[in-house]
C-alpha cells in the first residue's frame, strides 16, 4: 500500500517510512533542544515531544490537520479547566475532573475541533490534579511546551524530506493509468491471437487513495488538482478499472480467428485510443492547465471508440460472418467490446475531471 497510519495496518514502503523517521526524529530533538534551553520544568518540557509525536503523519496534509486540531483542543482544555477549577473549587476532586473534562468535549464538538479534544481533555483534567499554589504556573508551561511542539512538528512536515498527498495521489492514478493502458494492450493483443498472449497487466486499487484526498484539502499546491476534482478523477478510473476486469476475462480465451480477424484493426485502434488518453491524463496529473489541449484530443479519441466498434460489428454482419459464429464465440466478441467501452467511458470521466 502506498498510505500507511501506523504500525497496526499493512508495511509502509521503505522510502515512505524513513521519510517519517527523519521528520519524527528531527522534531523531536529540535523540540527537546529547545524547551531545554529556554527552562521548561521537566515534566512540562516533556509534552513538547508528546505533541511532536501526535503531530508528524505521513503527508503534510494530514500534519497540518493535526496541529490544528490539536492546537485547539490544547486552549480549550486549559481554560476548561481553568473555568472548573475558578467557579466550584470547593467540590470533591473526582468530580471537578469529570466536569472540566466534559466540559472540555462539549466545547470541541461545538467548534468541531477533530481529534485534538484527546489532547484538550488530557489538559484539562491536569488543571485540576494540580496543586492550587501551582496550577497557573505549571498548565501555563504544559500549554507552552504542547503549543511549541505543535508549531516544531509543523515546520519539520513543510520542510523536512516532506511527503504530500497531491505527490502520492499523482503517483497512485498515474500507475493505475499506466496498468489500464498496458492491460487493454495485452488482453487485446492476446484475444487476437487466440488467448495465447501475454498475461495482462493486474490494474491497482485506487480506492486506497482516497483516504489521501481528505489530506489533500489541507495542503496549499497551485499546480495539483484540487481535491474534488481528484475525488472525480478516482471514480473515472475506478469505472475503468471495472472495464479492464471484464475484458480480462475474455483476453486469454481460445477464440475463432475467423470473426475477429476482419475487426482486429479497430480493436487495436481502440486500445491505441485508450493508452493515448491513459497517457495525456498521467501528464496532466502535474498541471492541469497545461495539457487542456491534449486533453481535449485525447477525450475526442475516446468519443469514436464505442461508434467505431458498432460500425465493426455491422461490418461483420455486411460480410455474413457472424450468422455462422458459435455463440461462444459471440459472446465473447461483444464481452470484448463492451469492456473496450467502459474502459472508455471511465477515462473520459477521469479526463472531464481535470479540464
Amino acid at each position: 500500500m502506498s498510505r500507511w497510519r501506523g504500525f497496526g495496518g499493512a508495511r509502509a514502503p521503505r522510502g515512505q517510512w524513513l521519510r517519517t523517521l527523519v521528520r519524527l526524529v528531527v522534531a523531536a530533538s529540535v523540540a527537546a533542544l529547545i524547551v531545554t534551553a529556554l527552562g521548561f520544568p521537566d515534566e512540562p518540557a516533556a509534552w513538547a515531544v508528546v505533541a511532536v509525536a501526535v503531530v508528524v503523519g505521513d503527508t503534510t496534509g494530514q500534519s497540518v490537520a493535526a496541529s490544528w486540531n490539536r492546537m485547539q483542543g490544547s486552549v480549550v482544555g486549559c481554560l476548561s479547566g481553568a473555568v472548573v477549577q475558578i467557579s466550584i473549587p470547593m467540590v470533591a476532586l473526582p468530580i471537578r475532573v469529570a466536569i472540566a473534562m466534559a466540559l472540555c468535549l462539549s466545547v470541541c464538538r461545538l467548534l468541531r475541533v477533530g481529534s485534538g479534544w484527546r489532547l484538550g481533555v488530557a489538559l484539562a483534567g491536569f488543571f485540576i490534579f494540580v496543586p492550587g499554589v501551582q496550577e497557573w504556573q505549571m498548565v501555563g508551561w504544559r500549554l507552552g511546551a504542547t503549543l511549541l511542539g505543535i508549531a516544531i512538528a509543523l515546520l519539520a512536515v513543510l520542510f523536512v524530506a516532506p511527503d504530500t498527498a497531491a505527490t502520492r495521489l499523482r503517483d497512485g492514478i498515474q500507475g493505475a493509468l499506466a496498468a489500464i493502458a498496458s492491460s487493454v494492450h495485452a488482453d487485446v493483443e492476446s484475444w487476437l491471437s487466440g488467448g495465447a498472449g501475454d498475461a495482462a497487466a493486474a490494474v491497482p486499487d485506487v480506492s486506497r487513495l482516497r483516504p489521501l484526498v481528505v489530506d489533500r484539502r489541507h495542503e496549499i499546491s497551485r499546480r495539483a488538482p484540487m481535491p474534488d476534482a481528484v475525488s472525480a478523477m478516482l471514480d473515472g478510473v475506478d469505472l475503468a478499472a471495472a472495464g479492464v476486469e471484464r475484458l480480462n476475462r475474455y483476453g486469454h480465451e481460445q477464440s475463432d480467428v475467423g470473426l475477429h480477424a476482419h475487426i482486429a484493426d479497430d480493436l487495436r485502434a481502440a486500445a491505441a485510443r485508450i493508452a493515448s488518453a491513459c497517457e495525456a491524463a498521467s501528464q496532466a496529473l502535474t498541471d492541469p492547465s497545461a495539457h487542456r489541449d491534449a486533453l481535449a484530443h485525447a477525450r475526442a479519441g475516446l468519443e469514436t471508440v464505442e461508434a467505431d466498434l458498432e460500425d465493426a460489428i455491422e461490418r461483420l454482419r455486411a460480410l455474413g460472418v457472424t450468422p455462422t459464429a458459435r455463440a461462444a464465440e459471440l459472446t465473447r466478441l461483444f464481452g470484448v467490446i463492451n469492456a473496450l467501452g467502459l474502459v472508455a467511458m471511465g477515462l473520459m470521466r477521469a479526463i472531464d475531471a481535470l479540464r
